[in-house]
């Protein structure tokens, strides 16, 4: 089975600090690569990951679709603060 890394980078914080205030402590620019495994040792915040882990399920399991207009989702996390970006990692 071919598996498909992601890509997910914090775009946006939308604090005036630029961290959120969540545990995690998310900064904006943060880039956390996910594969058969969530990122260590800093991964990302448990609540962003599980709004973020249907479509990156289904990115790391497909090729693009045809309905997929861009090359990446942005997915706003539970509590409305910060802005991740998920793409596809394109093997060399």
């Amino acid at each position: 089975m071919t598996l498909n890394e992601i890509k997910c980078e914090a775009i946006a914080v939308n604090t005036d600090s630029g961290i959120c205030p969540g545990i995690a402590e998310t900064k904006q620019g943060e880039i956390f690569t996910i594969g058969g495994r969530t990122p260590e040792p800093n991964g990302i915040c448990c609540q962003a990951f599980s709004a973020i882990s249907p479509m990156k399920l289904a990115m790391s399991l497909t090729d693009k679709m045809d309905w997929e207009t861009k090359d990446y989702f942005d997915i706003v996390c539970p509590h409305g603060f910060v802005t991740y970006r998920l793409s596809r990692i394109k093997e060399k």
